[in-house]
């Protein structure tokens, strides 16, 4: 074991073009070495990935099967293996049947075998793999195998059978997000034997978070789009619907834009997620179904439309930002009625453990994006992680100044016209009487004869939305569910009504692009901003020459480091992060003449 330890940074340097291992993978990979069960917890960006991948290079004559429900990262690090050198291939649907017979018949050349949870669990495949020298097996998603965890999926639950197969074979498992319940959850449902636990820290601290409520929300989106010009993004929405219309609003406006939703056939999609990964169609509006597995590390913004179902679903889709460690941004925008939606649709779930678990992960969210505390405080003790700072510098609660309001009075004027529509309509038609709109169903309706008609028409528009969401929160008014939820008053509104019970808020005072500052500060003022313009030029070109994303060829992070460095022969260029002796051997050449010309 010593002698293997030894040689992992040589092969870490070697393979991967790393100096230095990441907090956890050292350890995690002398656990799998030495035969040992795994739990990694670690968040996005942490480089699971290595974890994994590196230890089968120090297992000669044995390969690894990695099991994921992804398609998109099966054929991702397969792709990023072999532009290494290591050997590796997937097994899933994309492949044509003369495709998945000559990779079955030559597993044993294989050092890493990509493959889904349900093709594994077949017995015909069982029996293939049985005779094979297998090192380790690694379930990535690990999550999904927990009916506690946000994305549970019933064909997990099967992996149970890898410990009666193949009782002396190690299991590592990996996810970005479990709480305490799930990582138990994990381990009963796997069997696994006294596993190395390593549970890193969920703080993203490179990633700016902020919470809106949803207005006018195209045109909230495109002020965001504006201050993000040229950058990578995901746009997430909740339906198929609204992916389209999105679309088609924000290409016609002259956006980069393409599409992802299980609605269209399987070539769109690819094409989709191709022109996204080569920044041909930098922006890519989508369901959440997009996104897992795809390590683009330049993604630089994530936009939600509406509310995600939990804590579990938000940071890990968020995640898929900044995943190169450079700062990125995060911007969600939600209403009560997103909430009433999610909560209605869980009324059909026949099971009630399954039910309630979503509702009370719903509810706690709900709260959250509500609350004026610090976020990233707030998703670090949902996940069990103490944050020992009240100010994290990089939320919008945080950024912005929080003051503390008397709104008895609006309370009262929002209250008595929600008694006066007689609690039959919704957030939006309250709001247009308070604010004094004249639109036809105003006027139709005579609601502008109501002596409540304009009473908050000095106030803008998003101001008396909060303050109902205030009320909402503080139990002076509820929501009915169903499709078109409507506003009422409780019974703790009357003392409100009779000027016994005062209300108070606390309300964020938004200062516009203070987060944009920090970002931009972030970068070393040592770089050649010029030289690292011409260093994306180059490798634009060897990406499109070899048909790979440019990401694979080198990160964001690795042409700011070598601008920063200016390698001047190839030994420097050695020095490089990310420079392993195969990139070295393919790119050093175009790289340095590149740099050589800048500083003549």
């Amino acid at each position: 074991m010593k002698i293997q330890l030894s040689s992992l940074h040589t092969k870490l340097k070697h393979s991967f073009g790393y100096d230095t291992f990441r907090p956890f993978q050292e350890e995690i990979i002398a656990a799998i070495l030495g035969k040992r069960d795994v739990l990694a917890i670690l968040p996005t960006g942490s480089g699971k990935s290595l974890c994994y991948q590196l230890p089968i290079l120090e297992t000669p004559g044995k390969m690894a099967i990695v099991i994921s429900p992804l398609i998109a990262l099966m054929q991702d690090q397969v792709q990023v293996l072999t532009s290494m050198g290591i050997s590796a291939a997937f097994i899933n649907s994309q492949l044509s049947y003369y495709e998945l017979k000559n990779i079955q018949k030559n597993l044993q050349n294989y050092a890493l075998i990509y493959v889904a949870p349900e093709r594994l669990c077949k017995e015909e495949f069982l029996d293939l793999i049985k005779p094979l020298n297998i090192a380790y097996f690694v379930i990535d998603e690990a999550h999904c195998i927990s009916q506690w965890g946000h994305a549970f999926r019933p064909e997990y639950r099967q992996l149970a059978i890898l410990k009666h197969h193949f009782p002396q074979v190690p299991i590592a498992t990996f996810t970005a997000t479990a709480t305490p319940l799930v990582q138990q959850d994990i381990i009963d449902q796997l069997h696994l034997q006294t596993p190395y636990k390593a549970i890193g820290s969920f703080d993203r601290s490179n990633l700016t978070i902020r919470i809106d409520q949803r207005d006018n929300g195209k045109d909230q989106l495109k002020r965001f789009l504006e201050s993000h010009r040229n950058q990578s993004g995901i746009i997430y929405t909740t339906t198929r619907k609204s992916v389209d219309k999105l679309y088609e609003e924000l290409k016609k406006n002259g956006y980069p834009i393409t599409k992802y939703h299980a609605g269209l056939t399987d070539s769109e999609r690819q094409k989709a997620q191709g022109t996204f990964l080569n920044d041909t169609t930098p922006i890519m509006v989508a369901t959440v179904a997009f996104g897992m597995g795809v390590h683009k590390p330049d993604v630089r913004f994530v936009v939600h439309m509406d509310l995600p179902k939990s804590f579990e679903g938000y940071y890990q889709e968020i995640g898929r930002a900044g995943r190169d460690g450079l700062p990125s941004d995060c911007l969600m925008l939600y209403s009560t009625r997103d909430y009433i939606l999610q909560k209605s649709m869980y009324a059909d779930i026949p099971d009630d453990i399954t039910k309630h678990s979503m509702l009370r992960r719903l509810e706690q969210f709900f709260s959250f994006c509500a609350a004026s505390e610090c976020r990233r405080k707030q998703i670090l003790h949902y996940f069990s992680e103490p944050y020992l700072h009240d100010n994290c510098q990089n939320c919008d609660n945080c950024l912005d100044d929080i003051i503390t309001e008397d709104i008895t009075i609006i309370a009262q004027k929002i209250l008595s016209c929600v008694y006066r529509m007689q609690q039959r309509f919704g957030i939006q038609r309250v709001v247009d009487v308070l604010a004094g709109s004249q639109t036809q169903e105003i006027i139709q309706n005579r609601f502008d004869k109501l002596s409540t008609y304009g009473l908050l028409s000095d106030l803008p528009r998003l101001d008396i939305r909060h303050y109902i969401f205030s009320l909402i929160n503080q139990n002076f008014l509820a929501m009915t569910e169903g499709q078109y939820p409507i506003l009422q008053l409780t019974v703790n509104a009357r003392s409100v009504l009779k000027k016994t019970t005062p209300v108070f808020v606390r309300k964020r005072v938004i200062k516009v692009h203070k987060e944009r500052k920090k970002s931009e500060k972030s970068h070393s003022n040592t770089v050649n901003r010029n030289m690292l313009a011409k260093l994306k030029e180059v490798r634009k070109q060897l990406a499109s020459k070899a048909g790979l994303p440019p990401y694979m060829i080198f990160h964001d992070k690795h042409l700011v480091h070598m601008a920063e460095l200016q390698p001047k022969n190839e030994a420097e260029f050695y020095q490089v992060q990310g420079v392993g002796e195969q990139k070295h051997k393919l790119y050093s050449k175009a790289f340095l003449e590149c740099i050589a010309s800048c500083l003549s």
